[in-house]
């Protein structure tokens, strides 16, 4: 089973994509970057899911962190503030794709589905 990492500092919204995702995913949650961190020095993952703004390290630093601990792990960067200047900073190469809040689960399950079923996808 593939397993995923969701990072959001909003316990609801990791709630959610827990429970979206569970079905078919074994999946992770954390509350920060550094909790990410902790749990991506001892488990690999098929793909993470990051907030932009976390409390700490923001969500680009911990992509370009993920793509140093585990390069094949594509990083779909959430936020509920898009701006130009989020665009450009989404185009980092750490980051695979970009979405803003609210988030259309349906969307969002076909995005990871292809993400996990897609070798290719990962780097």
């Amino acid at each position: 089973m593939q397993r995923i990492l969701i990072v959001d500092d909003e316990p609801s919204i990791r709630y959610l994509l827990q429970r979206a995702l569970e079905d078919q995913y074994h999946v992770e949650t954390a509350g920060s970057a550094l909790e990410a961190l902790e749990k991506l020095r001892v488990i690999s993952f098929d793909l993470a899911i990051v907030d932009l703004l976390l409390p700490g390290v923001n969500g680009l630093e911990l992509a370009e962190a993920i793509r140093v601990l585990d390069p094949g792990t594509p990083v779909i960067l959430i936020t509920a503030y898009g701006t130009t200047s989020f665009e450009n900073m989404a185009a980092h190469p750490a980051i695979s794709l970009y979405l803003q809040k609210p988030l259309s689960l349906d969307r969002l399950l076909k995005l990871v589905e292809q993400f996990c079923s897609d070798p290719s996808r990962r780097d």
